[in-house]
């Protein structure tokens, strides 16, 4: 943070809780780049950086680094924040000059034979996919109940892993990890979880349900239930729900190497094509292949897709995602 903000880094405890970990990670990152960059052409790294300086920076992503467009955006992106944490002038980032040279990388792209592939949606027989090769795998019931819950709680809660993962596998954020004192049982079919830190950063988070799926053994609820009995969750509220008998914490890149891992065998290669980021979208694109549904707009708001979206989706009662949750079950069911 300090060689981040230079000589204003007395700013230091406020400014660091305006970002997210993963936003500061991701502004250090530019940063070393820059300065790697500077090395490598014997510049001295002067801030603020000059028209000059970053145009050559740009051309040295793109035809050096390799870099993709929407990469060379962020890194210019997070350089002129860096410029404004330091309270400098950013009149190098307004320069025709750079944008015009970025939209030349982005005209680029399109000529460029190495098209990367998008995540594609999870859906439910890979699910069970997944299912299968987690009760198969050769670790302890546990384990697989931990891992098993994780998939079923992303796919029918629409979740972002950062909204109910660890960062570290031995360290967690009570603040923003997903914990047993964060999980309501209602009833015996349904389940209300406070997403403490939303993407938008609503104040007081926001509440997702999860109901009881009856069909192809994949239900959110069960799983959650059974890892509730391992993990003896009403003695262990502050702990985190998807933690192992070891101690130590699920992590988003852990999930990614299990997804992988369980559907290669089945999918080979393209089985990279799926990732945590796989699970957000499932229930809407389940939705949308399904005729008689796909002009409810009310069950659109089930994703929280965007601001707007998530303004309508709160206002929705527990009752109410009752009555969604069981068009999708069907939805689901038909395919």
């Amino acid at each position: 943070m300090k060689r981040i903000l230079g000589g204003v880094s007395y700013h230091t405890s406020l400014v660091s809780a305006a970002y997210a970990e993963s936003t500061w990670k991701k502004i250090d990152c530019a940063l070393n780049l820059f300065d790697r960059f500077c090395k490598i052409k014997g510049i001295i790294p002067c801030f603020p950086i000059s028209e000059q300086t970053m145009s050559r920076f740009i051309n040295y992503l793109v035809f050096e680094r390799k870099v993709k467009s929407t990469s060379v955006v962020a890194y210019f992106s997070h350089l002129k924040l860096i410029h404004k944490l330091r309270n400098l002038k950013t009149d190098t980032f307004k320069s025709f000059i750079c944008k015009t040279q970025i939209r030349g990388a982005e005209n680029l792209q399109f000529y460029c034979k190495e098209k990367s592939a998008n995540k594609k949606v999870m859906t439910l027989p890979l699910l069970r996919i997944l299912g299968h090769a987690v009760s198969t795998s050769n670790i302890s019931n546990h384990s697989k109940v931990v891992i098993w819950a994780a998939y079923c709680m992303s796919f029918f809660g629409s979740y972002r892993p950062s909204e109910i993962l660890a960062k570290k596998a031995n360290d967690f954020n009570e603040f923003e990890t997903l914990l047993w004192s964060d999980v309501k049982f209602i009833g015996e079919d349904s389940i209300q979880v406070h997403n403490k830190v939303t993407k938008n950063r609503a104040p007081g988070g926001e509440y997702v349900s999860l109901f009881v799926f009856p069909f192809n053994g994949c239900c959110p609820v069960s799983a959650l239930k059974l890892l509730a009995k391992l993990a003896d969750s009403e003695n262990n509220l502050n702990s985190p729900v998807f933690k192992f008998e070891s101690g130590t914490y699920l992590t988003k890149k852990t999930l990614n190497d299990l997804i992988f891992a369980h559907l290669e065998p089945f999918l080979g290669s393209e089985a990279r094509n799926y990732s945590c980021k796989s699970f957000r979208a499932a229930l809407p694109s389940a939705l949308a292949s399904c005729p008689h549904s796909e002009n409810d707009k009310s069950i659109k708001q089930w994703g929280r897709w965007n601001s707007d979206a998530f303004e309508r989706y709160i206002r929705l009662s527990h009752k109410a995602r009752r009555k969604l949750f069981a068009k999708f079950a069907v939805a689901l069911n038909s395919l």
